[in-house]
């Protein structure tokens, strides 16, 4: 058995000092709405940390590289899809958002409808992000696997242990702090990652590109290398799930004003698009330099990484475990500030202690990664899992743009639950179908989410106005 000792001695190092910065913050005895909204006190730097952190994770670097590896530069239409979803959010609800005062959107639904509608939201969106989290135990395991030249499940065992560490030890206030060390490693080692592995194909960077026009299928060249209507239905399911993406959006609720919200969202949107072309290149130069040796390509951007000298390969692989442990901890995060929220403390016991939500945000952390890790090993492409998990919750988005734009009049509480019920249906039956016409799963769930809300709120009308709360955060323009 080998280790790469060098490269394997800086990601050491570098996982101990971002994990002790949450272990400082941690020494401050923060209370819950620290550990879960870092006490509503986010400057620009840190929202933009923690949107990069969710978005920018195994499935924006492992994942795209993967893809990749296998099919070339259409890959990196993940991380532009998510770029402009981060736009569309800025410029619709990102400072609604941040007035309404809310921790989870299940809480934002709460308040625009009623009990009934939350509670479908937060299971949506609570098992879309246990199957996110699962691709960045995933990721990591394809990153610990040859840097150790260890079994794939120990290694996503390992994963699934840090997360549970960087999680309960400091809640979002550590995850923020430790995020922004991640996106300088991250953007660090995207670029040394790229700029050698080009050299190492071509002995130039300008070589490397002109091996990767010459010796792959055109087909890899191409940003429409899958069916139309596949992609249309990735592209339509990323834009629509941000607006139910808790980790992410967290940031924007725990930012200190709305114009730190608004601005950290258009920051974050812009920086995440290149990441996803250039890990795409790494993917293909890896196909270049192991041909079809790599086993579903999911080991491509460690492999690829390892290739370069020890010194650079370590802060290679520290960018790639950046991305990874930014994103992970925020995934598994999101559903228990959800159950805590939006389930325990409305159903079970409204009246719990400080100290008794942070004993079960950690107990449910835990738990949360043991069933992760059990079910990561029998997943390999992370894409494809991450899409479907995007699609199973964009209608969450559906619903509030409607609520936004068409207003309560046409949108009624009825309208919203079914909506979301029948589009999980759809959802279920669609997917159980293997995907008729290679017409991905988004496309015909939003479609009858929509038609549902707006059909139901029909016969069914509206029950109660906005509280003026509400009001003011939504349409501050006008009285409630």
């Amino acid at each position: 058995m080998t280790i790469h000792f060098v490269p394997l001695c800086i990601l050491v190092v570098y996982a101990v000092m971002t994990i002790g910065i949450a272990n400082i913050v941690m020494r401050k005895k923060l209370g819950a709405e620290h550990f879960l909204v870092a006490a509503r006190a986010l400057p620009v730097s840190l929202v933009v940390a923690v949107l990069l952190g969710d978005m920018v994770g195994g499935a924006s670097t492992v994942g795209v590289c993967q893809r990749g590896y296998n099919e070339g530069l259409g890959s990196s239409l993940y991380s532009i899809s998510i770029g402009i979803a981060f736009f569309v959010f800025a410029s619709t609800m990102s400072g609604r958002f941040r007035r309404l005062r809310a921790i989870t959107i299940p809480e934002v639904i709460g308040k625009l409808f009623d009990t009934k509608t939350r509670l479908v939201s937060a299971l949506v969106i609570a098992i879309a992000y246990f199957f996110i989290g699962i691709t960045q135990i995933m990721a990591g395991g394809a990153l610990l696997s040859p840097l150790l030249e260890i079994d794939i499940w120990l290694a996503q065992l390992i994963t699934a242990i840090l997360f549970v560490v960087i999680i309960s030890t400091g809640g979002l206030h550590s995850i923020a702090m430790v995020n922004i060390i991640q996106v300088f490693f991250i953007f660090a080692g995207l670029l040394f990652s790229l700029i050698f592995s080009l050299i190492i194909i071509g002995g130039s960077i300008p070589s490397g590109f002109e091996r990767i026009s010459c010796d792959l299928p055109s087909s890899f060249l191409s940003f429409t290398s899958r069916p139309l209507l596949t992609m249309a239905g990735e592209v339509a399911g990323t834009v629509f799930t941000f607006f139910a993406a808790q980790a992410a959006i967290t940031g924007v609720f725990a930012a200190k004003d709305h114009k730190a919200a608004i601005q950290g969202t258009w920051i974050a949107g812009f920086l995440i698009m290149p990441i996803g072309v250039a890990f795409a290149l790494i993917g293909m130069c890896a196909r270049i330099h192991f041909g079809e040796s790599l086993p579903y390509g999911l080991s491509a951007a460690p492999a690829m990484m390892l290739e370069l000298n020890p010194v650079v390969a370590g802060i290679s692989l520290c960018g790639l475990f950046a991305a990874i442990i930014s994103t992970g901890p925020l995934n598994f995060l999101a559903p228990i500030q959800i159950f805590i929220r939006d389930v325990y403390s409305v159903y079970i016991e409204p009246e719990a202690s400080d100290k008794k939500l942070i004993f079960l945000n950690r107990m449910l952390a835990i738990i949360l990664l043991g069933c992760g890790w059990a079910t990561a090993v029998n997943f390999k492409e992370i894409l494809r899992l991450t899409y479907w998990a995007f699609a199973f919750r964009a209608g969450i988005g559906v619903v509030l743009l409607s609520i936004t734009y068409l207003g309560s009049r046409y949108v009624s509480e009825d309208g919203a639950f079914w909506g979301l019920l029948t589009g999980a249906a759809v959802f279920a039956v669609w997917t159980l179908g293997g995907s008729p016409f290679g017409l991905h799963v988004a496309c015909p769930s939003l479609v009858a989410v929509f038609v549902a809300t707006v059909v139901i709120s029909r016969f069914r009308k509206r029950r109660n106005e906005f509280a003026p709360e509400v009001q003011n955060a939504f349409h501050p323009e006008t009285k409630a």
